[in-house]
């Protein structure tokens, strides 16, 4: 029978769960324990990592610090559950897309915490500016003027962030609700289906509370370097852009019928079935490096010019000499 006249095909529904179990073959079951097994590392590294926050990190850093931690062993989880589960790929896709939502507000947190919290942000960069010439709204805007530093502005770019992660799931919802009257799916994305026009809003949300983060990136990037803010922030963006461009991108180009229909697969669900093999891939060795770039004591920032100047004082009051004895200030100690 032709692929294109096989009743899965043109259902094109996912498959049930004893259905590609019982399709797999020697490589197919040994790809599937491979994933697998990366899951469970990644989330007993998670574990790992959580407690290691709990011994290392202020009270006020842990939550925010776990939060941020989670989002690629999270992702893992539930694109492993949509391996073995294909009809639980909504579900889980639509848990992942809540988790990273919240993972986005807390990282503008964290950025905000490391500097001190608001109040020592506010007072350090008082008389400065936000640049909002930045990705991914106004990165091509270099003509819009910068924007002072003060409370209210601080309080809208976290209000940015916070939208998104109070709509995203508020939207996951009304799309479950519609789903289960048969007015939401996946695959209808005519103008017709209520898929497409959630989808778009929930697009216009996520460019929205990315702009803030890039906003207090460029902000604090140098001032954080210290505290390896770089390379949390390209960690969070190969997150974001893995988890939810890479699966837009696949979810597109199967519904265009570019991914051929392979029983019991249809083409939908192969090319999600493709994304969570993916996923699970990338997020190990996300939380993997994630492990190393988040593996540091987290002290209370001090400012640069009180750490330049302690360092300053150290080399010119503290002396030793040849006999051992120290010599501060000038007065020899004996």
């Amino acid at each position: 029978m032709e692929n294109g006249t096989d009743p899965v095909c043109t259902a094109n529904e996912p498959p049930f769960s004893h259905k590609i179990i019982g399709s797999l073959d020697l490589t197919g079951i040994f790809l599937f324990a491979i994933l697998t097994l990366m899951t469970l590392i990644a989330n007993l590294v998670f574990v790992e990592e959580v407690f290691y926050i709990y011994r290392k990190t202020p009270s006020s850093k842990r939550t925010i610090f776990i939060w941020i931690n989670a989002a690629a062993p999270v992702i893992a989880t539930t694109s492993c559950i949509g391996m073995w589960v294909p009809r639980s790929t909504m579900f889980t896709d639509f848990t992942a897309a809540v988790f990273f939502a919240i993972v986005i507000h807390k990282f503008m947190l964290m950025m905000i915490k490391e500097c001190g919290g608001q109040k020592l942000f506010l007072s350090r960069f008082e008389n400065d500016r936000f640049k909002i010439s930045t990705g991914p709204c106004c990165c091509c805007c270099l003509c819009l003027p910068y924007v002072h530093i003060t409370r209210r502005t601080l309080f809208l770019l976290k209000l940015g962030t916070f939208q998104l992660a109070f709509l995203r799931p508020v939207l996951m919802f009304l799309s479950i609700v519609l789903w289960t009257n048969g007015n939401y799916n996946l695959s209808d994305l005519t103008p017709n289906g209520a898929a497409i026009w959630i989808n778009c809003f929930v697009g216009v949300l996520t460019i929205i509370a990315l702009w803030p983060i890039g906003i207090m990136f460029q902000q604090v990037r140098v001032l954080l370097n210290c505290k390896k803010i770089i390379p949390k922030f390209a960690l969070y963006e190969f997150v974001l852009i893995l988890s939810q461009l890479q699966a837009a991108i696949i979810n597109i180009v199967a519904l265009q019928g570019i991914i051929p229909c392979a029983p019991p697969l249809a083409s939908s669900a192969r090319g999600a079935y493709m994304n969570q093999q993916l996923l699970i891939m990338e997020m190990f060795l996300i939380t993997l490096i994630s492990r190393v770039v988040y593996r540091k004591r987290y002290d209370d920032l001090e400012l640069p010019e009180c750490t330049d100047q302690e360092t300053s004082d150290n080399k010119q009051n503290t002396k030793i000499n040849l006999n051992g004895n120290v010599i501060e200030d000038g007065t020899q100690n004996v």
